[in-house]
């Protein structure tokens, strides 16, 4: 291949020369924009315009043209003067429905009384609908209608534990089989889950109560047929 002349070879380096010129041209090239021509303002319609030409006008520029009147309904009555907290008052009306006496309301509350259930107790209920279940409190759950204790048993060696609704139609009777010797500092006692603390089946305990409960009734049976006798 025959070797380009000097010439050319010096013509040749203009090359990156010319294309970065054209880029700076491009990028320094300004775009064509319009001339911003403002909105009219709006011309008046003439005072003596006949009625002739009201058709061809909307309804909202006829000199004629009066707004419909909007018809202002009274708000509903409120039942905020007379109850004032509505969440109390349903949850009173429906306690003095599931527990007229008070006495359920009572057994488990606690903070209050000194002769109710707490933690650590052990309790027999007894269900319209099933088995008896027995179990340690292990907590207590005060929440109006929605009061709860959780019962925790052993069953062949297997821990069980049960929520139980304390004003449900369900529960027929609760009874405190064994109190805790000691008040316990704790409000949920949890930690009778770890094999350590745990007092396992209650079963025994609840034989001895069921056994006392029955001498007793049958003490008492006997001394009225006598008395009536």
């Amino acid at each position: 291949m025959a070797a380009l002349p000097p010439l050319t070879r010096q013509l040749g380096c203009l090359r990156p020369f010319m294309r970065s010129h054209e880029f700076i041209q491009q990028t320094c090239r300004r775009t064509i924009t319009t001339k911003y021509t403002p909105k009219p303002a709006p011309v008046d319609l003439p005072k003596n315009l006949p009625p002739i030409f009201y058709s061809q006008l909307p309804d909202r520029l006829r000199p004629d043209f009066k707004p419909k009147p909007f018809k202002i309904y009274p708000p509903p009555p409120s039942n905020a003067k007379k109850c004032k907290d509505p969440l109390t008052a349903t949850t009173e009306a429906q306690l003095a429905v599931l527990d007229p006496t008070g006495e359920r309301k009572a057994l488990f509350d606690y903070r209050r009384s000194r002769r109710s259930v707490k933690p650590g107790d052990i309790i027999r209920v007894t269900f319209k609908n099933g088995d008896p279940f027995a179990g340690v409190v292990l907590n207590i759950r005060l929440r109006g209608v929605d009061t709860a204790c959780l019962l925790r048993n052993q069953f062949t060696r297997v821990g069980v534990e049960m929520w139980v609704k304390v004003f449900s139609p369900n529960v027929e009777g609760v009874e405190i089989v064994q109190r805790t010797e000691k008040r316990k500092r704790r409000a949920r006692l949890y930690y009778m889950r770890n094999p350590k603390h745990d007092v396992g089946s209650v079963e025994n305990i609840v034989k001895n109560y069921m056994r006392q409960k029955a001498s007793i009734g049958g003490v008492k049976g006997t001394a009225n047929k006598k008395a009536r006798s």
